[in-house]
Order: structure tokens, then C-alpha cells, then sequence
């Protein structure tokens, strides 16, 4: 139901029919309802949606790594950036057999160098051990750089993180999955975070991994 602001002769706000009342810095105007399209949608438009459909809820469970660590693109908010890179690059297969293409998935994205040689691997119960080397340390490669370690298992359809597993300098880090998990096979991530710069690294994926 539309209501009348000024009198008769005033704007309105709301809908009447298929019309619809609206303001804009004290400018009143009205439009009318959008129209459903009759046309299907095309191969193209249902590759799209499909695309949007895989990511938007995958992503929420790394939503506070993109929100700190997604960085050098601010086109949008960071998560849309994230949805939007990983739509495009990270995709394989043809609809309508798309799926993830997890080694090319990003969650952060930023100046920080990355490890040397990293690795994964698990041979106690329901860990997985990180190892990686340094290089020269430098402003973008610092001793004192937190380490985060992702997981994601996808018999599950679910991440295990660990947003302070070390520093740097440690060159390794454990992370500890639930028991659920014994026996699945794992997709391994690692990225680094300068907390007193404000700067994330890309992250990079180690691969898979059995969980002992």
C-alpha cells in the first residue's frame, strides 16, 4: 500500500498497483514494477548462475580470512571480490557438470611473499603437519608474519582453520581436525599475514592429504 507524504498533491511512498512511489535527496519520483521476462535463459546466463550458486555459499567458510586478508583489488566489498575472481578463474568442467577447481581457489590475495617448498602431511591421528621454508626475510617476508592454515574436506563440506597456527620463522605448524574427518581426503592451504602491516600473502595450495 503506497502512502501519501504531502496531501494530494504530494509524493508517495510505496506501491500502488504497478506503479511505485519512492524519494531521492527530496526529489519524488515514481517507476513501475519490473517486469518477469518470458525469455529463457540462455546457456550462457545458467553457466553464470550456476557458477554463483557453487561459490556464494562455499565462500562463507572462509568469510573471515577474505574479509582480513582479500586484498589489492577494492573494486567491491572484499567478499564480492572474492566471489567474483573465484567465478572466473576458479571453475572447471562445463555446465552443467561445473565444479570448484580447488587448487586454483583464493580466499586471500596480497602483497606478503609466499612459502618456499611447502608441504602437508599426516601421519598422527586426525593432525596435519605443515612445513615450509623462508628464503631471505624482508619487509614482505617477515620472521614475525602469522601463518594461516586452511583445510577443507569435502566429504564434509567443511573448513578447518587455523588463523594464528605460527610465525614465519617457525617453518612448521599443526592443525587439528575433528575425528570426523580420519580417513577423508583433504584439500591443503597455506597463507601468511603481516598483522602489524595489514598485509595477507596469496594463499597456495599444498594439495591433498589422507587424515591418519
Amino acid at each position: 500500500m503506497g502512502r501519501i507524504k504531502k496531501g494530494i498533491l504530494g509524493g508517495f511512498s510505496g506501491k500502488v498497483g504497478s506503479v511505485v512511489g519512492a524519494s531521492w535527496r527530496g526529489i519524488d519520483y515514481m517507476r513501475g514494477l519490473p517486469r518477469k521476462s518470458t525469455k529463457a535463459a540462455t546457456a550462457a546466463q545458467l553457466a553464470q548462475q550456476n557458477k554463483m550458486a557453487l561459490f556464494r555459499g562455499f565462500l562463507l567458510g572462509v568469510d573471515d580470512i577474505i574479509e582480513t586478508c582479500f586484498q589489492n583489488i577494492g573494486k567491491h566489498t572484499r567478499m564480492n571480490d572474492a566471489l567474483s575472481y573465484n567465478m572466473l578463474n576458479s571453475i572447471e568442467g562445463t555446465y552443467p557438470e561445473q565444479s570448484i577447481n580447488f587448487k586454483q581457489l583464493l580466499f586471500s590475495k596480497g602483497e606478503l611473499r609466499g612459502a618456499w617448498s611447502p608441504k602437508a602431511i599426516s601421519n598422527e591421528s586426525n593432525a596435519i603437519d605443515f612445513s615450509w621454508e623462508n628464503g631471505n626475510l624482508m619487509p614482505l617476508c617477515s620472521a614475525e608474519d602469522r601463518v594461516i592454515l586452511v583445510v577443507y574436506d569435502p566429504v564434509q563440506n567443511h573448513f578447518c582453520k587455523l588463523k594464528k597456527a605460527a610465525l614465519r620463522a617457525d617453518k612448521m605448524a599443526r592443525i587439528i581436525l575433528p575425528k570426523s574427518s580420519k580417513g577423508h581426503l583433504v584439500h591443503c592451504y597455506i597463507s601468511f599475514y603481516s598483522e602489524n602491516r595489514n598485509l595477507a600473502s596469496t594463499n597456495e595450495y599444498i594439495g591433498q592429504v589422507v587424515v591418519a
